[in-house]
């Protein structure tokens, strides 16, 4: 996922929530969840900036108070 690709979900009103998760493992990073009818809880994964990305900070300051979680299923 680009950053390009974050906003244009969020302009579209498709974001639903983002997920830090995997913490020390291969799969560590920012998680993008986007809504949808046929998905998992009304939602589906959109793509993610992993711990290594150099993009990683500009997405968390693009989501800053939009629904960044630590928890399950975006409850957390």
């Amino acid at each position: 996922m680009t950053i390009d690709e974050l906003k244009a979900l969020r302009a579209a009103d498709k974001f639903h929530h983002a997920t830090y998760r995997n913490q020390g493992s291969l799969w560590e990073g920012l998680w993008i969840y986007e809504k949808a009818d046929d998905g998992f809880r009304g939602f589906k994964p959109a793509g993610a900036f992993f711990k290594d990305d150099p993009n990683l900070d500009a997405a968390e300051r693009e989501l800053r108070g939009a629904g960044v979680s630590v928890g399950a299923y975006g409850c957390g």
